[in-house]
C-alpha cells in the first residue's frame, strides 16, 4: 500500500496501488472470555490451556478452507471464502472447545466469544483491513460466552445451511461502526449453562432413582403381604389349616370378649432338643391348646425353614392365611445339656413382636410356666 502525500496535513491511498487487493470474505473472529483474569489467576496453566486449545481450533479452521491471518494473545482472526464454512467451523470450535473444558476441573475455564461478518475487505502483505474486519471484531465483542454473534449478510447465507438454529437480537449499534447492524446470535449451550443441566439432570436421576426403589419396596411387601403362598414351607405346607378356616363359619357371638376372640397361630414348635422326647413336646402343644378355651381358635402351621425370628412380612403373610390377631413362634431346643423352650408373641397387624419369654424344661411339670404365660397373655388381650 502506497501513501502519496498531497499537503503536510492530508494524506490519500492511491488507487490500484499494487499489492494491495479487495475481495469478498467471511472473517472469523473469536477471543477467549476473560482471558486477563485466567491469567492473573493462574499465568502458567491459562498459558498451557490456550495452547493446547488452539491444537483443537487451528486444525478446525484448515480443515474448513479458513486461513488464520491474525493471533494476537488469545484472540484469532480467520478469513473464510464461504461463510457457510465459517459458520460451520465456528459450531466445531464452540462444541469441541465447551466440551473439553467441562471435562477438565482445575479452575481454568477457556470459552470463547466468536463473531462472523461477510463483506468487501483490504489485503496487504497477507493481513485484511477494512469495516468488515472491524465488524466481525465488535459482533465478536458483544457475543456470549460459548456463543456465535453473526451479521444480518452471514445470517442470509446461511440459515437453512447448518444444524444450528440463530436469533435475531434486534439492530445493534457497535462501537467505532457508524452503520446500525442486525445480529443474530446462536443457540449453542454455554460451559455455566451445561453445569447447570448437568447437574439438574444428577437430581433429576436421583430423585428418579429414589421413587423407582421406593416402588419396588412398595411393591416387594404388597406382595409378599397377598402372595401367602409364595413362601416355601418345609413340611406339610399347612397343618389343619383348612379345617381352620372352615371353623371361620362357627365363630361365636355375643359380648366383648366373644368378638375379641383370640385367633392364634401356633407355628414353629420344633423339636430340636436332644433332652426333651417328643412326647414331652406333644403333651407340651396339648396342655397349650386347652389353654385356649373352645371359643379360642388355634391354627398350627409349619414355619419356613431356620425361622426362628421371624420378620415381619412373614408375620403378617402368616396372619393372612390363618386370619389371626397374633402369631406364636415357639422352638423347644438345647442348650448346655438342658432343654429350654422361647416363646415369641408377634402382633399381626404390624408384624412387630409383643412378649417373648425363655422357660426351662428340666421335666414335663416344669412347662405350667408356659401354660401360665399363655393364660395371662390371653388375659391381658380380652380384658
Amino acid at each position: 500500500m502506497t501513501i502519496i502525500k498531497d499537503n503536510k496535513n492530508l494524506f490519500t491511498l492511491e488507487k490500484n496501488t499494487a499489492g494491495a487487493q479487495r475481495k469478498m470474505a467471511a472473517i472469523f473472529a473469536a477471543d477467549v472470555v476473560g482471558y486477563s483474569k485466567l491469567m492473573a489467576q493462574n499465568e502458567k496453566l491459562t498459558l498451557f490451556r490456550l495452547k493446547e486449545t488452539r491444537k483443537t481450533t487451528d486444525p478446525i479452521i484448515q480443515n474448513l478452507g479458513g486461513r488464520i491471518f491474525s493471533t494476537a494473545g488469545d484472540s484469532i482472526m480467520a478469513e473464510f471464502a464461504s461463510p457457510v464454512d465459517a459458520v460451520e467451523a465456528a459450531i466445531e470450535i464452540q462444541n469441541k472447545v465447551t466440551k473439553t473444558s467441562l471435562e477438565i476441573n482445575d479452575g481454568i475455564t477457556i470459552e470463547f466469544r466468536i463473531g462472523i461478518n461477510l463483506g468487501d475487505i483490504m489485503v496487504q502483505d497477507n493481513n485484511l483491513y477494512g469495516d468488515n474486519v472491524n465488524i466481525a471484531a465488535r459482533l465478536e465483542a458483544i457475543s456470549k460466552p460459548s456463543e456465535i454473534c453473526i451479521s444480518e449478510k452471514v445470517y442470509q447465507e446461511i440459515k437453512n445451511k447448518v444444524n444450528v438454529n440463530f436469533n435475531f437480537l434486534g439492530t445493534k449499534k457497535l462501537k467505532n461502526i457508524s452503520e446500525k447492524i442486525n445480529v443474530y446470535s446462536s443457540n449453542l449451550t454455554s460451559i455455566e449453562s451445561s453445569n447447570f443441566k448437568k447437574s439438574f439432570l444428577k437430581k433429576k436421576m436421583l430423585i428418579g432413582l429414589l421413587l423407582t426403589a421406593t416402588l419396588f419396596i412398595s411393591i416387594f411387601f404388597i406382595y409378599k403381604y397377598f402372595s401367602p403362598d409364595k413362601i416355601a414351607y418345609n413340611q406339610s405346607s399347612v397343618s389343619n389349616l383348612e379345617d381352620f378356616k372352615a371353623s371361620e363359619d362357627r365363630k361365636p357371638s355375643g359380648s366383648l370378649a366373644e368378638d375379641n376372640i383370640l385367633k392364634i397361630s401356633l407355628m414353629n414348635f420344633k423339636n430340636q432338643s436332644s433332652t426333651f422326647s417328643s412326647d414331652k413336646l406333644n403333651i407340651l402343644m396339648e396342655n397349650i391348646k386347652s389353654t385356649l378355651t373352645e371359643k379360642d381358635t388355634l391354627a398350627t402351621v409349619i414355619s419356613p425353614e431356620g425361622s426362628e425370628n421371624l420378620n415381619p412380612p412373614e408375620v403378617m403373610l402368616i396372619a393372612t392365611e390363618a386370619n389371626s390377631s397374633f402369631v406364636i413362634n415357639g422352638l423347644v431346643f438345647s442348650e448346655s445339656n438342658e432343654s429350654f423352650l422361647t416363646i415369641k408373641i408377634y402382633e399381626a397387624k404390624r408384624g412387630s413382636m409383643i412378649a417373648s419369654k425363655k422357660i426351662k424344661l428340666d421335666n414335663s411339670d416344669d412347662y405350667n410356666e408356659a401354660i401360665n404365660f399363655f393364660s395371662l397373655f390371653k388375659k391381658d388381650v380380652l380384658k
